[in-house]
């Protein structure tokens, strides 16, 4: 039998999974973690192309992040899926601007918008600052209203004109566009424009994609949500097949809305299934998961798992020796190094944990970075592996560097493309303490430097000037090439990196650091409701992240930046879990 054989049969096995593949029509599946719920959409899709998608027609499979659609992509591959042109797997804003926004533009008075390129995360936060700074006077820490303007245009609040962040938000805009500037919150909107306001738009998507996948759709801002609706709903009649969890929603801050996924399951013509069975966690963590989230509870089969709560009177520091002495014992048992993750609130509290294994011989990274992985940058990363640990612990291969090579280089690629890359490669495996910039200079030279030029590859375009300013900062790790290579190395070490980045992954061991009160649930969030319920779904989706082990560390007080201390006790959510 083939790999789609197979994986139709599996879901044969699960009643509410065989539900969803079978149905017709309109479809919503709720799905908790380590449901399969990625394995449903991808075989769904891979089926659909076979059976119900006749060509020309096609299919769009989209989702938040290049990371999940990466493996989406490589999902479908492996189900052995037809190769279409009309066939786009990528993220809702590469969606926005290359199927919506590129073609149409022009056709529907927005021609303007083509001029201008995509502003960089630094580009982005100096005008949002000038903003904030202009309208609410000089403010030493601008970025709370700064993100507070974003996540209002995200969520397409409608506020008047008197209002200071509506006016802070159109202020922002005008200092973007003055650098012939837009972002992408800017595509999004003018995509929801295009689609909205012209029906023969609408008719021509329809027409290419029959049918759209959806993957966590509640990560979706609203804009994002109306446009797929416009298309599927309201006025379209492409076929919606959409995955998601309400209880994984981590991104309220910066504008989701997880009762959208709620109201889309409930519209007349919609087909909602709740997929209850959880294949990753121990049955004991499955237990503790649901009393954190008293919402559609999970079973599962997988006996065993452990959860454990420690208590480090000695403060933060003390946490991280008590991980570093728990990751010992992990290993000592068998566990490796990549099967243990380490999960903090903050960016500043991995740092400190990442030191403390480092500082006890432990090999660990941290996921962030300041860039996000594209295929342009993932392949700057992969070229710094290759060239300077070698196949013995590269996780790169040769093979796939040069097949993201061509594809982003797109029609100008020829032969002598990749001789030059290989070269190039060969000549920084005896240079791996150059800068790190240099590697992306002289891929750039050769050929890399074209994605800034194509206006389809804005988000590569965008990433790669965040990755320069990353790799040209001293003050930053990432200063060799070596130094690059070793920190994208996931073999043999551990993982440290927030709970809201921990979401779509999975460990053998989970620890998580930092569970008092004032740290999650945050102070700020002690007077929001709303924010209080995401801090919890961060606490449970930390959790759900284990197969074997969780453990967890608290102090009962938290220490800031500025060196004073709030006395609050354990977080709430420990006792909520009855775990103290």
């Amino acid at each position: 039998m083939g790999t789609l054989t197979d994986s139709i049969n599996d879901l044969r096995t699960n009643k509410q999974q065989w539900e969803a593949f079978s149905h017709r029509g309109h479809c919503v599946v709720l799905a908790p973690p380590g449901s399969g719920k990625t394995k449903l959409l991808t075989t769904r899709l891979a089926h659909d192309l076979f059976n119900r998608i006749p060509e020309p027609h096609g299919a769009a499979c989209i989702t938040l992040t290049n990371a999940a659609a990466r493996q989406l992509q490589r999902r479908i591959e492996a189900l052995g899926a037809p190769r279409r042109s009309t066939l786009f797997v990528g993220t809702v804003h590469s969606f926005a601007l290359r199927q919506v926004l590129l073609p149409f533009a022009s056709l529907t008075g927005k021609a303007d918008l083509l001029e201008l390129g995509i502003a960089s995360d630094r580009q982005e936060r100096s005008a949002s600052h000038q903003a904030v700074n202009e309208v609410f006077g000089k403010m030493r820490y601008p970025d709370d209203h700064a993100k507070e303007i974003q996540a209002r245009r995200r969520r397409f609040t409608v506020a008047p004109v008197s209002d200071s962040y509506t006016a802070a938000g159109l202020r922002y805009r005008e200092l973007l566009r003055g650098r012939g500037l837009m972002d992408f919150d800017e595509v999004v909107e003018a995509a929801v424009d295009i689609v909205e306001g012209n029906p023969v738009v609408r008719d021509v998507l329809m027409s290419r994609y029959r049918n759209l996948y959806v993957d966590e759709y509640q990560d979706l801002v609203p804009g994002l949500d109306r446009l797929l609706r416009s298309l599927c709903l309201d006025a379209g009649t492409a076929e919606l097949f959409a995955v998601g969890d309400p209880e994984q929603a981590l991104y309220g801050w910066a504008g989701s809305n997880p009762e959208l996924l709620f109201d889309l399951a409930a519209q007349e013509g919609v087909h909602p299934v709740h997929l209850e069975h959880n294949y990753r966690c121990g049955h004991e963590i499955i237990r503790v998961a649901n009393l954190i989230q008293r919402g559609h509870a999970m079973v599962g089969d997988n006996q065993g798992g452990a959860v454990t709560v420690t208590h480090c009177p000695g403060g933060f520091a003390d946490q991280c020796a008590n991980a570093v002495t728990a990751v010992q014992r992990a290993t000592t048992h068998g566990t490796a190094l990549h099967d243990i993750v380490v999960l903090c609130s903050t960016n500043r509290d991995c740092e400190q944990a990442a030191q403390a294994l480092r500082d006890n011989g432990i090999a660990a990274f941290v996921r962030e970075s300041g860039y996000r992985l594209t295929l342009a940058t993932a392949l700057v990363e992969k070229c710094a592996s290759w060239a300077a640990l070698g196949q013995e612990l590269s996780d790169a291969r040769l093979g796939t560097i040069l097949r993201d090579w061509r594809k982003l280089l797109s029609l100008s690629w020829t032969p002598q493309h990749d001789t030059a890359l290989v070269k190039a490669l060969l000549g920084f495996s005896s240079r791996v303490h150059a800068p790190a910039a240099t590697l992306l200079d002289e891929l750039e030279e050769l050929g890399l430097d074209g994605v800034t030029r194509r206006r389809f590859q804005a988000e590569d375009a965008r990433e790669l000037r965040n990755m320069r300013d990353v790799l040209s900062d001293r003050d930053k790790p990432l200063t060799t090439v070596n130094d690059l290579a070793e920190r994208v190395r996931r073999s043999d070490r551990v993982e440290v990196t927030t709970m809201t980045s921990s979401k779509g992954l999975e460990f053998d061991v989970v620890l998580i650091l930092g569970m008092d009160e004032k740290c999650l649930p945050h102070f700020k969030s002690m007077d929001d409701a709303a924010r209080m319920n995401e801090d919890r779904r961060k606490f449970f989706v930390s959790v759900t992240r284990a197969k074997n082990e969780v453990h967890i560390f608290y102090s009962g007080f938290v220490q800031w930046a500025s060196g004073s201390v709030a006395q609050a006790g354990p977080s709430r959510f420990l006792h909520e879990a009855g775990l103290i």
